[in-house]
Parts: C-alpha cells; sequence; structure tokens
C-alpha cells in the first residue's frame, strides 16, 4: 500500500472543499464532470490534456465528511484491477494532517511498465504538493505559443544551454541551470550571484514534456533549509508540454503562481515564450 501525508495550515473544511468540490478538483486536480458526492456514486476522469488518455473509473465506498473520503480507482482501458483510493484528514490546533492511501495497485500488473507502484507514489506525492498549494492560493496560470518549427528543435531552444539563457533572460539578466534533466534529477536555477530556486523533474519525455517540481531556495550557490515563506510555495510544478502537428509545435506552459506574483509572469512569461519561437524558426 502506498501512504503519503502533508500537513496544511488551515481547516479541514477547507481542505474537504478542495478534495470534493468539483470546481475545485478541476482546478489543482482531475476535471471531473461527472463527479457526485454520493456513496455508490461512480464518476469519470482522464489525464489531463485532449488526448483523454489513461480512463479512470471510480465508485464512491465512504464519506464522512471533513474526516474521510474513499473510492475504487480503475483504469478500464488498461487493467481488469481494481484498487482503493482513501484520504483521510484529521484537524488538530488550526492544521490539517492530510493522509492518501492507495491499497491495490499490485492488481494493475496486467497494465504494464506505466502502473508501476514507484509511479504512483512519485505522482501521489506530486498531488499532495499541488493540494497544499491550492489551499494557499497558489493557481496555475497557462502560456501558449505556436511555433513554426519541430518539436526536437523548441524543446533543443528551451532546454539547451546557450538558447536557455537567451530566453530566460527576460526574467533575471543571466540566467541559468545546473543539473541533469532526467528523470528524478535534481535541478538549480540560478542567477551568476548564485540565488535561486531548486527543482526536482518528475516528468521527463523528451520532445514531448518536461516536468519541474520546485522544491526551495538557493542562495550563495547552496540549498537553503525550508523555512515557514517557503513551506507556502514548495512544490509548485513548471510544466513544459510540446504537441507537434505538421511542421508546427504548440508550445503549452503551466505555471503555479502565488497570487503576489501572477502579474509579473503574466508580463514577463509570454515574451518569454516569444523569444522561444523566435529563436526556433531561425533557419
Amino acid at each position: 500500500m502506498i501512504t503519503t501525508g502533508i500537513t496544511i495550515k488551515d481547516k479541514a473544511s477547507k481542505v474537504w472543499q478542495a478534495l470534493t468540490v468539483k470546481s475545485q478538483m478541476k482546478e489543482w486536480y482531475f476535471d471531473i464532470p461527472d463527479f457526485e458526492l454520493r456513496v455508490g456514486a461512480t464518476f469519470n476522469f482522464y489525464e489531463p490534456g485532449d488526448a483523454r488518455e489513461f480512463h479512470h473509473r471510480c465508485t464512491i465506498r465512504e464519506i464522512i465528511p471533513e474526516k474521510k473520503f474513499s473510492h475504487t480507482w480503475t483504469h478500464p482501458s488498461h487493467s481488469k484491477g481494481e484498487s482503493v483510493v482513501t484520504w483521510l484528514l484529521k484537524e488538530e490546533n488550526g492544521e490539517t494532517h492530510v493522509t492518501l492511501q492507495h491499497e491495490g495497485i499490485e492488481n494493475f500488473a496486467d497494465g504494464g511498465a506505466a502502473f508501476a507502484s514507484e509511479n504512483y507514489q512519485m505522482g501521489w506525492e506530486s498531488l499532495m504538493a499541488t493540494l497544499k498549494n491550492y489551499v494557499y492560493g497558489i493557481r496555475k496560470h497557462t502560456y501558449q505559443v505556436e511555433i513554426n518549427a519541430l518539436a526536437k528543435k523548441v524543446w533543443e531552444v528551451l532546454f539547451n544551454d546557450d538558447t536557455y539563457r537567451q530566453w530566460t533572460n527576460v526574467f533575471s539578466e543571466g540566467s541559468y541551470y545546473t543539473g541533469e534533466l532526467k528523470q528524478g534529477g535534481r535541478v538549480h536555477f540560478l542567477t551568476p550571484e548564485g540565488s535561486g530556486m531548486y527543482a526536482d523533474v518528475i516528468v521527463f519525455t523528451p520532445y514531448t514534456n518536461l516536468m519541474f517540481q520546485h522544491i526551495g531556495e538557493v542562495a550563495g550557490f547552496v540549498e537553503k533549509p525550508m523555512d515557514e515563506a517557503t513551506e507556502k510555495w514548495t512544490g509548485a510544478i513548471e510544466n513544459y508540454i510540446l504537441k507537434e502537428k505538421g511542421p508546427v509545435t504548440t508550445l503549452l506552459v503551466e505555471l503555479d503562481i502565488a497570487p503576489e506574483n501572477a502579474e509579473y509572469f503574466n508580463d514577463t512569461f509570454p515574451r518569454g515564450l516569444e523569444k522561444v519561437r523566435d529563436l526556433a524558426e531561425i533557419k
């Protein structure tokens, strides 16, 4: 059984709403149009995107408001197995301890390597951090640009050192990163003075998808210990999705942003993507 937990400095009622209100679930979790909070109700959803991949079908088994929410979890398009997901909430001293349990993942062995337990562990830990950030007011912003170049070329512009420095110059002059882009890799995003942020690579599919989960701050080229301010945004996602159609690649970026930083990124990120487009379209 997979178990992971997190403490959110807010009331259980607020966390419960994020877990069980359809409009809120859509913002941090999945888009589930047929969701109904009722024992016996079945709901369906897919991985994010237009491809409608990895059909999930779940049936609600138990509801204890603000304390427990349990449902089955199946993948009918890939496996005959069934598992059970349980959310447990416990409020103490104005904080809510959230525990996620996922039992029966071994029943998906017929689905192949994509359904390995370590993938679920990584996915649930990422979602727990996203839930925390959502409750704290962080919201996903999306930026998109169409580029007259193949996905491989766009990917190289995004992440090769020389072109990365050029397009990220709109955020901070001299920006660069260190570390290896690979599944589970640790990356430092830095200024020339050695300040910045560090993140883990949680999805790495070359020329298609690269997702970072930001962990904390860097000062003097060294990772800083977690503090109360960092705790408010640690786990934020920065996700690059490339979709090639003929000679054109659509680049979509999803970014978790605190309300106080939204105006800045809404100005700078589109300008950064314009630079990516210009660099990729150079013949």
